[in-house]
């Protein structure tokens, strides 16, 4: 097997994949913010092959949508971690599960003892927090989102918010992961970068989004080759027929993963496009 391209487990017989499922940050992205030429013309070369190409993401589509359409992916894409999937090109949402409102408020109440992380409240395609601090601009400038100040987080929450996303220290973030998890709720919580700790609606995952995805078109999860970077994406890769970790991902994914590949900065997704899908698929690659 070539450098830096490792199997975690036996190679699979040589299939025709129909669906290709990539994360944005970490994934698709370098850290610059970039889509790498080099996968730019593979997504293009997979797409030509009549492979569908989706984007799955913890982002908000004001967010995603210069990564979907400069990449020229095809619909739905999958947002919010899994919470929304939207038809880009119909103006269509196919499927939204909010946050129970009960369990939003009861973590904005507990982060209430944690001063020293940043809440943002998702909603209605919005980005809201109480009031902007220096993890607030440093994520507003890098995701390219608008953040509303309202003041009071908890006064202001809506009845179906989308997600809570919470910034800081990642040791602040452990111990507030543990006292959300003793809440009396089945609240969804898992890291999506080394720095970001998500709340999410119980049941949905960018695994359960991509399950009715591959309904909806029609497709096996043996047919669907899904990237990935970050915990958040670890059931998107167990439910596709081969989940791929690429190299910048942290060990427990890539312990996880079928594959692991090089890292966003070294365009370890134009490897996988080539490998599975453009180079004769799995069977030239013993």
């Amino acid at each position: 097997m070539p450098p830096g391209f490792e199997a975690r487990s036996p190679k699979p017989e040589a299939r025709q994949f129909r669906l290709l499922v990539v994360d944005i940050d970490g994934t698709l992205i370098t850290s610059e913010r970039k889509i790498p030429e080099a996968v730019r013309q593979a997504v293009a070369a997979a797409q030509a092959r009549g492979v569908r190409v989706c984007l799955a993401t913890g982002r908000i589509w004001p967010s995603a949508e210069p990564f979907v359409l400069g990449l020229g992916a095809d619909p739905p894409a999958i947002l919010a971690n899994g919470g929304i999937v939207y038809d880009f090109r119909a103006d269509t949402v196919l499927r939204q599960v909010p946050l129970a409102y009960e369990h939003a408020r009861a973590v904005l109440e507990l982060l209430r003892t944690f001063p020293q992380l940043q809440p943002h409240l998702y909603a209605n395609n919005r980005v809201y927090v109480g009031r902007m601090n220096i993890h607030s601009d440093l994520y507003r400038r890098k995701d390219r989102l608008v953040i509303e100040e309202v003041g009071d987080l908890l006064a202001f929450l809506p009845r179906a918010p989308t997600k809570v996303l919470i910034i800081g220290e990642r040791h602040a973030l452990v111990e507030a992961a543990a006292a959300i998890a003793r809440l009396p709720y089945p609240i969804n919580i898992v890291f999506s970068e080394q720095t970001y700790l998500e709340v999410l609606p119980t049941g949905s995952s960018k695994g359960a989004a991509l399950e009715f995805v591959a309904r909806l078109l029609g497709v096996g999860p043996d047919a669907i080759v899904a990237v990935g970077d970050n915990l958040n994406d670890q059931e998107m890769l167990r439910f596709a027929g081969v989940g791929i970790a690429m190299g910048n991902a942290p060990p427990e994914l890539q312990a996880q993963a079928d594959y692991v590949t090089k890292t966003n900065d070294e365009e370890g997704l134009a490897e996988v496009i080539h490998r599975f899908i453009l180079d004769g698929g799995e069977a030239g690659y013993a």
